[in-house]
């Protein structure tokens, strides 16, 4: 079990109204609180510490318990999910160990009580460590950060490069063009997809089945105007589909993949991925990714890129071999093993030549009496 199932396996083990292996320490306190990801239980969980910190005066030693650790746990696992139901972001749980091996080289992570436990927004660059936030409210002589503060010191960071719908669309874009390219490798039709915030590890197919060029065209213009007008009030929407790049000899094969986000701050992004189809053998080789629109600086551009690309690992390809072993590298094709001859199956028993027998002098003619040769 990964830390992100056992977060997920606390809060709903508390929502529930059970306990985990262990239990929780201060567990009567924990259901009175009714943690339910309402703005109104930030104010009920900081009334619980409050009385916690006053009445049962905890040590760091009773923190640190099996129970104590299952109680911090819980608060943390709940803080982080607050804070992604807010702004959709992607966090992932670390333990210490975990956590220097993707953050990146020379980040400096003391081993600490509150280091067991992190929580890292790899889009945005972000890390948190909630137990260290619990600590100061649970144990005395400290400096009390209300819960609300906490959270909105969270989503202050996660927004810091922008908001955290551009890097949930980016990561749709690569989900989505890996998807389409695996299909593609497969020698099969690439037909236009829709991706938005309601369901982001899904996609809607925009044809029915195999499709006429004009039904493609069609489905592919009300796509673009679906991204234009978001009719649904949306958070972001992502449309891909299949496309040529230039003109006469230049022409190429590219998807084609529109994000859109929406609100005070949308983002506008379109980019293609140009490929030689497979054809005649070879198999599909991904080339060199254009930019077609932005509307945002090129640094900024260079941390959505790391949210695309993660979106296209995301995706393991049941056809064909991966992304990777695709693209292009240094203007030539990564080498793939051309299929090796086989050798010709043996002839059936009947096309065999008859065995070769031994070829002896036919005996002469026995010479009859008084014939002579003319």
């Amino acid at each position: 079990m990964t830390l992100n199932d056992t977060a997920a396996h606390y809060l709903q083990t508390y929502a529930a109204g059970g306990e985990v292996d262990g239990g929780w320490l201060f567990g009567k306190a924990l259901q009175q609180t009714q943690l339910d990801f309402s703005p109104e239980s930030l104010g009920r969980l900081d009334h619980m510490l409050a009385q916690i910190r006053i009445r049962a005066k905890p040590t760091p030693e009773l923190l640190e318990s099996a129970r104590g650790t299952n109680f911090q746990s819980l608060v943390a696992f709940y803080m982080i999910e607050f804070a992604r139901r807010r702004t959709g972001a992607d966090i992932a749980w670390h333990d210490r160990a975990s956590a220097l091996r993707v953050l990146a080289p020379g980040t400096q992570l003391p081993a600490t009580a509150f280091t067991r436990l992190l929580a890292y927004a790899a889009d945005h660059g972000a890390i948190f460590l909630p137990l260290r936030w619990i600590e100061t409210q649970l144990l005395p002589d400290n400096k009390i950060i209300p819960s609300s503060d906490y959270l909105a010191s969270m989503l202050a960071e996660l927004g810091r490069h922008g908001p955290p719908a551009w890097w949930q669309a980016a990561h749709a874009m690569g989900r989505i063009a890996s998807w389409q390219m695996m299909t593609a490798a497969d020698g099969r039709a690439v037909l236009p997809l829709l991706m938005d915030d309601r369901a982001p590890k899904t996609w809607t197919t925009l044809t029915g089945g195999v499709s006429r060029k004009e039904e493609i065209d069609e489905a592919v213009e009300r796509g673009r105007r679906k991204l234009e007008e978001n009719p649904d009030g949306l958070g972001w929407q992502v449309l891909c589909h299949d496309d040529v790049l230039g003109e006469g000899r230049e022409k190429v094969d590219a998807l084609t993949v529109v994000a859109r986000t929406y609100g005070d701050d949308p983002l506008k992004l379109t980019m293609a991925f140009p490929y030689r189809p497979k054809r005649g053998g070879r198999p599909l080789v991904i080339l060199k990714p254009r930019m077609r629109e932005s509307n945002v600086p090129p640094e900024t551009f260079a941390k959505l890129d790391e949210s695309l690309k993660r979106g296209l690992h995301a995706v393991k390809w049941i056809y064909g071999s991966s992304w990777d072993e695709s693209r292009e590298s240094e203007g030539h094709s990564r080498p793939m093993p051309l299929p090796r001859p086989k050798a010709p199956p043996p002839p059936p028993a009947w096309a065999a030549p008859a065995p070769a027998r031994d070829k002896r002098p036919e005996p002469a003619p026995e010479k009859k009496k008084g014939w002579k040769p003319w």
